[in-house]
């Protein structure tokens, strides 16, 4: 069994894997004054009530984008199969390790949640251009072309960053939940956040998916037609029922793109 580690900026993801397939999966709030010790706690506490064994947990891999939380996971991996885990770093993004990797001139330090979007994409469609959007904290776009290179990405504040943002900065909008509204014309306070957040962010991603394949080609040749789209991230669910601009989602795209990396590297470490 392999223990992955997804660690963002709002949640923290946790799957154990026997092969490819995902037997349980926790989402936990990230929490920079936990310690080790007291997320080891919850997770062997989440492993009994789920029924999972700990002791067949062989070994353990993390991507982080809270370097403060990397730490503490560590010492939970070595809690769970009694090893170091393997730590991802953006500069895998440039070993040429993996199966997609940024230009050699790049300068770019990637976000590993970001590499393991761009691995999974690309093993998702079997080697051709895509672009993965990521519905989280952030909302991403990471865009891969046919020969593997990762030729950019765009990063805008997500869907829930952008609604607490307007409750929090103003005097009275209030927190709503983030639905689609029957209309843009917003007759209310709560739908008129919702008008401009969710229906304003389905234009975003609309407008960048058509200008990112525009550019796209321009650089690589690859055709507009035959760029592939997937989403991911917890909020992609908003945006799914109103715009066809996505080829797949998979809200385990992350996840499965770690575990990718760790096949590939710890196959090479065993060559």
């Amino acid at each position: 069994m392999l223990f992955a580690v997804d660690i963002g900026n709002s949640n923290v993801v946790a799957v154990v894997f026997d092969g490819d397939r995902i037997l349980v999966q926790w989402r936990i709030a990230s929490d920079v004054r936990r310690t080790g010790d007291e997320y080891t706690s919850i997770i062997l506490t989440l492993a009994r009530d789920a029924g999972i064994d700990v002791r067949n947990i062989e070994n353990a891999i993390i991507s982080s984008v809270v370097p403060a939380l990397i730490g503490p996971f560590v010492i939970v991996c070595q809690h769970l199969c009694g090893k170091n885990p393997f730590v991802m770093r953006s500069s895998l993004a440039l070993s040429g390790d993996l199966p997609v990797k940024l230009p050699e001139n790049s300068s770019h330090e990637m976000g590993t949640d970001l590499l393991c979007n761009a691995v999974a994409a690309w093993k998702l469609f079997g080697g051709k251009a895509n672009i993965a959007v990521d519905f989280g904290t952030a909302l991403t776009l990471t865009v891969t072309d046919s020969a593997g290179i990762i030729r950019g990405l765009t990063i805008s504040p997500g869907l829930g960053t952008a609604v607490k943002a307007l409750a929090t900065n103003t005097a009275q909008l209030p927190f709503v939940p983030l639905e689609a509204p029957a209309s843009s014309l917003g007759s209310t306070t709560k739908e008129a956040i919702q008008a401009g957040v969710v229906l304003g962010y389905k234009g975003l991603v609309e407008y960048l998916v058509a200008n990112i394949k525009e550019d796209l080609f321009k650089v690589s040749g690859d055709r507009p037609s035959d760029v592939k789209v997937v989403a991911t991230g917890g909020l992609n669910s908003v945006l799914k029922p109103l715009t066809d601009a996505f080829t797949n989602v998979d809200k385990n795209l992350t996840i499965k793109g770690l575990k990718a990396v760790f096949d590939i590297m710890s196959g090479r470490e065993n060559k």
